[in-house]
This record gives structure tokens, C-alpha cells and sequence, in this order.
């Protein structure tokens, strides 16, 4: 009888415990919000005298100050119950070790006290379930708190003190993993306009919609912030330079095509968007000077523009940069330099790619090696650019190029043809091998949608491969090839 009845205790002394670190985990956190989180933003909302936000935020915390109340006080209570169901469970120990196997009412008073310990531990067991539903209750509370405190309640963005979080640990994962960021900045133009000739609501109408618009627009992945005032940042994590000249034109076009409705009147607004990448030796003071600096150059432009900072000055969105924007790693930087590259774009052209891929086939004649020469062409490319404009156009050849480099080796060379068309000389691949490398740009690339604007651009790329004959040269190649994509492309016209 003993055994099964200490299992029992150790059960239950066992769920008391889990209860006990439960309650304790729960009570510090909420202290900890209620001492640091909460005082905190009502010290930025007094600075700001901003009487209704700063009542708010004094309702936030005493919410929080409560729950951290309720906690500690179940946290008393499951103690004292724990207590108390020991303080039985030991007495009734204690009067089982009294009694003798086989004695008269022996097995009466056995039952007796099982049935003690049945009944405590059912009580123990109730107000443990009621505790735990409690502490979920409490933990929702907390968790919300936390949420609204990171959250800008004008246009549910996240604030600054989430931005600053944010930035902290991108630029922790890019000291210690590499890992590329970017970060925007904008400026809603002339915003005091808004409020001088229609009233603060109206202002803050039009960063509300300019909210909506930044989460509607933006991946998934990267962060739209509140920045302070009429001031935003996008921070863009594993995102490059050119990727995020792309995201700044699809923000600001998606703001230009805003029409903010307030007391019967369409407000048109526009922003000047600055973006600059994160760079070695730099911390977030200098990254966010650099983007600032864009965003007064936008303005200095005439607004309702993109400048990107290259490290060195602020360009134009279309502008390439006077010498590369310095790479993340060491490796990335010696396969760019081991590159001819003859473009803008820091892509070889159809000559210096000619002369390459003749080496390669010579090399292939010579030894019998394998050589595949692949052309990517992207759809409807001219329409493309005609309807979103050159600078919109070559980001998208930009970002195009950047999903087929993902694929390709080190010893593979990507070029560009015409525009909207890519060639890659691929050494060592069969036409087999090289159609799989294909395949895999099509569908990278076609399950990347675009927000531009407001719509969703999906885009569309023909891999085309041959293998090397045994009289070609690299023009024959290359005409091969280009003969291929334009029968290709044909055949999807409807």
C-alpha cells in the first residue's frame, strides 16, 4: 500500500512545483514589464504632452501593475495550499507507519487513509486546474501589454522602441552570421499642410492610411515602423542594396496612389523615401544617418522621390553607384573582382561574355568537359518598363539577377543579352543538369509576388539551355541559344 501511495504524493508534489515556477515566471515578467516597459512610455508621452496618449498609457500600466498583483497573489495561495497538502499527507504518513501488518482494524484504518489522501489530492488537483486557468488568463494580459507596448497606437505600426529592438538585433545577426539588412526612411511631404489647412485629425487620418498601406505593401518578413511624428522606416532584413532600392520605389508609389478620404475631401499624399544597406564597421547611428541624408536629398530634389546612400553620397533611385557598395563577406567580394563585368548592372555584356564562354569551349573541345550555355528572358519586359518606368525596369533586371546568381556556382558566369534577357555559361553541366538549374530560377522566381502599384506583379522568366556541339563556337552558342528563347516566347503568345 505504501508505494502506490507515495506515486501519488510525488504526482502531485510534482504539479505543485510545475504551478509554483509557473506562477513565479509569470509574476517577474509582469514586474518586469510594470518597472521597465511601462514607466518607460510614459516618460516619452510626457515629453511629448500628449495628455490623451499619456492616459492611455497610465491605464496600460495599471492593467499590467494588476496582473502582476493577481499573480503574486496565486502564487501565495498555491503555496499555501501546497503546504497544507503536505502538512496532511505527512500526518497521514505518519499514522500509517503506526500501524502493524495484520493487527486488528489494520486494514480499516489503511483504507481510512487512503481515502484521506484520495480526497486531498483531489483538492489539490482542483485548485491547481484553477490556478493554471488563472495564470493563462493573466499571461494573455501580460503578453497583450508587451504587444501594445511595442505597438504605435496611431497607426499600429511598431513603434520606436520596437524599431530600436529591431535594429539591434539585425545588426547583431550581421556582425556575427553576415546576414545582409537594409533600412528606409521616409517623410510624408509636407505634412504640417495637412494639419495647418485641415486640422490635426486630418493629419493623423493620413498616417493612419499611410500605415495600412506600409502593411499591405511590405513582405512579410520585413519591418514597417513608426519612426516619430510623420517620419517611418522599413527595416529589410537578408535584404542587398538593389532589392531594396526596389522595396523604397514600391512604398512610395503605393503611398502616391493613396486617396485619403476625410470629411469629403481626397487628400493626395507623397513621400521622400532614403534607403541605404548595412555596412561593415558601421553601427545603426551611422546606418540611419546615411538613410536620413537620402531622405533630404528626395527632398531637396523636389520630393516624392528615392535616394539611396551608397556609403559615400546620396544617388538618385536609378543612379549606380560609383564603385560597389562594400560586400558582407570577404568571398562574395572575390567573386565579384574574379568577374569581367563591363555593365551598370556589374554584368558582362554580350562581348566580354562572348570571349569568356570561347575560352570555356575550347577548354571543353580540348579535354571533353561538359558545357551548357542557358538564356533567361524575362516576359513582356518592354511593357514592363513602359508602364512602371527605366528606374522601376532595371531594379526588376536587378532583382532577377540576383535569383538566378542564388542558383549558379562560383565557377558559373552570368551575363547580360538584350534587355530583359540573361544568358549563363555553366561549366562543367550537362543540358540536362543545366535545364534543373532552370527550372529551379522559373519557379523561384514566379512564386515571388511584387507589390507595385497597388497591384501584385508577378514575373515571368523562358530558361532556354544547349549543350555544346562539337564545331561550335561561342557565337554559335549564344545565336543557338537566342534562337531557342525567341521560339520559346513565341509560344506562349496567345
Amino acid at each position: 500500500m505504501m508505494l502506490p501511495l507515495a506515486v501519488a504524493m510525488d504526482n502531485v508534489l510534482i504539479d505543485a512545483s510545475l504551478a509554483l515556477v509557473a506562477l513565479c515566471v509569470g509574476f517577474f515578467s509582469a514586474l518586469w514589464y510594470v518597472r521597465h516597459i511601462a514607466p518607460s512610455r510614459q516618460s516619452d508621452n510626457e515629453a511629448a504632452q500628449d495628455a490623451q496618449e499619456k492616459e492611455a498609457q497610465d491605464n496600460d500600466a495599471e492593467r499590467a501593475n494588476m496582473a502582476a498583483l493577481q499573480l503574486r497573489d496565486l502564487a501565495k495561495n498555491v503555496a499555501s495550499d501546497v503546504g497544507d497538502h503536505c502538512t496532511l499527507v505527512t500526518d497521514i504518513s505518519d499514522e500509517l507507519g503506526e500501524i502493524t501488518d495484520g493487527s486488528p482494524g489494520s486494514g480499516a484504518a489503511v483504507a481510512q487513509a487512503v481515502s484521506k489522501i484520495l480526497t486531498a489530492n483531489e483538492k489539490l488537483q482542483n485548485r491547481l486546474a484553477d490556478a493554471e486557468q488563472k495564470i493563462q488568463t493573466q499571461a494573455e494580459e501580460i503578453r497583450t501589454q508587451q504587444s501594445e507596448a511595442l505597438t504605435d497606437s496611431l497607426t499600429k505600426l511598431a513603434n520606436r522602441r520596437a524599431f530600436d529592438n529591431a535594429i539591434t538585433k539585425s545588426i547583431d545577426s550581421f556582425n556575427n552570421q553576415r546576414r545582409p539588412f537594409s533600412l528606409l526612411i521616409f517623410d510624408v511631404d509636407h505634412f504640417k499642410n495637412f494639419n495647418d489647412t485641415h486640422g490635426h485629425q486630418a493629419g493623423d487620418e493620413v498616417l493612419r492610411c499611410v500605415g495600412r498601406t506600409m502593411t499591405e505593401t511590405v513582405k512579410t518578413t520585413d519591418i514597417p515602423c513608426r519612426y516619430g511624428g510623420e517620419e517611418f522606416a522599413l527595416i529589410l532584413p537578408n535584404t542587398r542594396i538593389d532589392s531594396a532600392r526596389i522595396a523604397a520605389e514600391r512604398v512610395r508609389k503605393a503611398i502616391e496612389a493613396m486617396d485619403v478620404e476625410f470629411e469629403g475631401k481626397h487628400l493626395s499624399v507623397t513621400a521622400s523615401i532614403g534607403v541605404a544597406e548595412m555596412l561593415r564597421e558601421e553601427d545603426d547611428i551611422k546606418l540611419i544617418r546615411r538613410s536620413d541624408d537620402g531622405v533630404y536629398a528626395a527632398k531637396e530634389a523636389g520630393r516624392n522621390q528615392t535616394y539611396w546612400n551608397d556609403g559615400q553620397q546620396c544617388l538618385p533611385l536609378n543612379a549606380p553607384a560609383p564603385q560597389e557598395v562594400a560586400d558582407v563577406t570577404d568571398e562574395t567580394q572575390k567573386e565579384k573582382s574574379s568577374k569581367p563585368t563591363t555593365s551598370d548592372s556589374d554584368l558582362p555584356n554580350r562581348e566580354v561574355f562572348s570571349d569568356e564562354l570561347q575560352r570555356r569551349v575550347a577548354e571543353s573541345h580540348r579535354f571533353g568537359v561538359s558545357l551548357s550555355v542557358m538564356q533567361i528572358s524575362l516576359r513582356d519586359f518592354a511593357k514592363l518598363e513602359k508602364e512602371y518606368g527605366n528606374a522601376v525596369g532595371q531594379l526588376l533586371l536587378d532583382s532577377v539577377a540576383q535569383f538566378i546568381r542564388s542558383s549558379l556556382r562560383d565557377m558559373d558566369l552570368l551575363g547580360q543579352l538584350n534587355a530583359g534577357e540573361f544568358v549563363v555559361m555553366l561549366p562543367g553541366s550537362s543540358e540536362k543538369e543545366a535545364q534543373l538549374v532552370g527550372q529551379r530560377v522559373e519557379k523561384a522566381i514566379s512564386n515571388c509576388a511584387i507589390p507595385l502599384g497597388g497591384k501584385e506583379l508577378r514575373l515571368e522568366v523562358f530558361p532556354v539551355v544547349t549543350d555544346v556541339y562539337p564545331d561550335d563556337d561561342a557565337q554559335a552558342m549564344i545565336d543557338r541559344v537566342d534562337q531557342m528563347a525567341q521560339v520559346a516566347q513565341e509560344a506562349t503568345v496567345v
